[in-house]
């Protein structure tokens, strides 16, 4: 990958060959070179604007490869390592995550560089247009050009920031080979992002002609510029940020106000990620609340990168009894794990319709023909002498289930009845679906039950290969193969619903809690199940294979996508079809929550964790509610790292913790009795791991008055601890 003293000339070949070549000319003999597009062409408004709209590939990137989920969801109380362990030492924090990430287990691993070295090359890119400015004077062109150029700049300096606390700060082009830098304090840095992200937002439309949620807009950098005070004035920076801490949190306010304003939440959770129809032949996210996304179908430039969100947060399925892999479950990458003493534990199951909505706790039959025979009662019979139907399409039919049945909702499973720590190799059959009237070939269990009514083990475990309920936001019906790890869907990467929290946070941290507190309740007001819904209907993006044409032969007919999630089999009332139908016909009810009344879920998290003070409980209470709003969203490691919890909330991360269980119930052992054991873990180290390392490659390639830096350079230039 180049470094960030590439050659300038690179950088505008690269540009030009993202807008397209020039047409060859009619006179054949003419000796001008057309294969590629001169330098010249960025000396015009027309050219500017072209490489200005190719800073879009510039988002892109945090969908399109596996750096993105390491480095903002491992290594939180969200997620852990599932199946590939490649980029474990981001999640761990052992020895391993240094300036350069060593061993590299395989390909997938990810190095420190990675996001360091892209997010360089488009700033250059950005400098380029800003240094030309005056090309664009009497141009109609100028704003939004220089919009975007400004808006990329800062969002990458604050991404940066972010990760790696002093950055060198290069806001000028690069015009020949450069090797000497220096690292900028962050009170610097910010102040860069937030004059850059003040220019864009007075240069961009708020309404552009071309208005789709891939374009910066006025308020995408209202957004950022919220955004990044409220970063400014976070714990992370409190050795230097006194000063700036109010006039930061009143900025917090007024931004996120004008997102709020210009775009409305959705009425309906599910809207936000299951309204995804098909191949991107016009936009795939269009609502209201989207602010801005990677991804679009412009005609003049593709700006798309696949988004392998699609596959790093499932789970594997496809060994289980009568399930195989299609494309409405996607390939099981399998990355990112939900952790069980945090996901399962943080929501209230019964009246918060985000679990279900954002993950996915049934599979439908899709490979009947895998096993030749089941047993019932005693009875072995063949699969497709029991599931009658299409033989190619038992997709009406419950292939397998998880079942969050905590305790303190008392729906007992017991050991007999569903499989324990990992996937099933023969089918037990117990528990009818009554959808359907027939059984549920694999039921996997939160708690598992003796007959005298004690938990004696799980389904769940934090191990690395065991089944868990897979965050379901970013499934995509709508790509041509069984096999691809990407998909066709935008990558979101703001939308309102945060702004709500950046105010909320902003009063509770000028004291006002109970008013910050008030802030949310629209969005709690939105996880609430309304009257008449069916609490246990589930949709999400895989249903989109349903009009998928691009699917031809086998993998046209077979899909794992199953209309019903597994809420009366965890709660209770399974098979009782006059409680469903009262529980449907009511709406749910979340409390209003203030200083002085916490939700149950929340009050477990706050002793867990040991908080005491007002301000420590109204900051944990906004951090799970943002958890359960937006989950798996590309955000967490950066906001446990600005507000200094990530230490005390991986507790709840099993494998980054300790090498013994902790569970949010205080147990020192897992719900089984047994210890379960990590390679590495508990290396969390408070004095390095609030930033990530340097990159190596920078270190070795700078310069000091025109020599290579000493060891003794290179570590004054590194992060405390690596």
């Amino acid at each position: 990958m180049k470094k960030i003293f590439i050659l300038l000339t690179n950088i505008v070949l690269g540009a030009a060959l993202v807008m397209g070549t020039s047409s060859c000319s009619e006179d054949f003999i003419n000796e001008t070179k057309r294969d590629a597009m001169s330098s010249d062409w960025l000396n015009e408004p027309e050219g500017l604007a072209s490489m200005a709209r190719s800073l879009y590939l510039n988002y892109g990137y945090f969908f399109s490869n596996e750096s993105s989920y390491a480095y903002t969801n491992y290594g939180t109380d969200e997620f852990m390592v599932a199946g590939d362990s490649s980029n474990e030492m981001w999640n761990t924090y052992d020895a391993r995550l240094g300036s350069t990430v060593t061993p590299r287990v395989n390909s997938n691993t990810q190095d420190v560089n990675t996001i360091w070295n892209s997010l360089y090359q488009w700033i250059q890119r950005a400098n380029k247009i800003i240094a030309k400015a005056d090309i664009l004077e009497g141009s109609p062109l100028k704003n939004e050009t220089l919009g975007i150029a400004y808006f990329t700049r800062g969002f990458n300096y604050l991404f940066l920031v972010m990760q790696y606390g002093d950055l060198p700060l290069v806001i000028d082009a690069i015009s020949t080979p450069e090797r000497e830098f220096s690292r900028s304090p962050r009170k610097d840095v910010y102040e860069q992002i937030i004059k850059d992200l003040e220019a864009a937002y007075g240069l961009l439309s708020s309404n552009p002609a071309d208005a789709t949620k891939n374009i910066a807009t006025k308020y995408a950098a209202a957004h950022y510029l919220a955004k990044a005070h409220l970063w400014r004035a976070s714990e992370i920076n409190n050795d230097w940020n006194a000063s700036y801490k109010e006039a930061d949190l009143q900025a917090v306010i007024k931004y996120a106000d004008e997102v709020i304003a210009a775009h409305p939440i959705v009425n309906e959770y599910n809207d936000l990620f299951n309204n995804f129809v098909n191949y991107d032949t016009s936009i795939t996210e269009t609502n209201s609340e989207i602010v801005f996304s990677s991804g679009s179908s412009n005609a003049d430039i593709n700006y798309r990168k696949s988004h392998w969100g699609l596959a790093l947060f499932t789970a594997w399925y496809q060994g289980f009894p009568m399930l195989e892999r299609d494309v409405a479950g996607a390939r099981e990458y399998q990355r990112m794990k939900t952790t069980p003493s945090y996901a399962y534990y943080l929501y209230d199951l019964e009246n918060d319709s985000r679990f279900w909505k954002s993950f996915k706790t049934t599979y439908a039959i899709n490979a009947a023909g895998k096993v030749k025979e089941v047993e019932i009662d005693g009875t072995k019979m063949a699969v497709n002498d029991y599931y009658t139907g299409d033989d190619r399409n038992f997709s009406k039919y419950m292939g397998a289930m998880y079942i969050i049945n905590r305790e303190d909702y008392g729906q007992k499973y017991y050991s007999d009845e569903v499989n324990v720590d990992k996937a099933p190799t023969t089918i037990s059959l117990t528990r009818t679906d009554y959808r359907t009237g027939k059984k549920i070939p694999t039921i996997m269990a939160l708690n598992i039950y003796d007959k005298s009514g004690n938990i004696v083990g799980t389904s769940m475990t934090p191990d690395y290969n065991t089944p868990h309920a897979p965050l379901c936001k970013y499934l995509d019906g709508a790509v041509d193969k069984n096999n691809r790890g990407d998909g066709f869907r935008d990558g979101l990467l703001a939308r309102s619903s945060e702004d709500y929290f950046f105010k909320a946070e902003a009063l509770i941290r000028q004291g006002k809690i109970n008013e910050g507190l008030a802030v949310l309740k629209p969005l709690r007001d939105r996880a609430q199940f309304k009257a008449g819904e069916a609490r246990d209907a589930y949709v999400d993006g895989g249903a989109a294979l349903a009009s998928n044409n691009m699917i031809t032969g086998k993998y046209r007919n077979i899909s794992a996508f199953y209309p019903m999630n597994s809420y009366y089999y965890s709660l209770g009332g399974w098979d009782d079809e006059n409680y469903r139908a009262a529980k449907n016909a009511t709406a749910s009810v979340l409390p209003a929550v203030t200083s002085s009344n916490y939700p149950a879920e929340d009050m477990r998290i706050i002793k867990k964790l040991g908080y005491t003070s007002d301000y420590d409980k109204a900051m944990c209470y906004l951090l799970n509610e943002k958890s359960r709003e937006m989950y798996g969203e590309y955000l967490r490691w950066m906001d446990l790292a600005r507000t200094k919890t990530l230490e005390k909330r991986l507790v709840f991360n099993d494998q980054a913790y300790s090498t013994t269980l902790v569970d949010i119930t205080g147990s020192t052992t897992d719900m089984s009795g047994t210890t379960y054991k990590c390679t590495y873990g508990g290396d969390f180290d408070p004095s390095k791991h609030y930033f990530r390392p340097i990159p190596q490659t920078h270190l070795d390639n700078i310069t000091k008055d025109g020599k290579p830096l000493t060891a003794d350079e290179k570590a004054a230039m590194q992060n405390p601890g690596y």
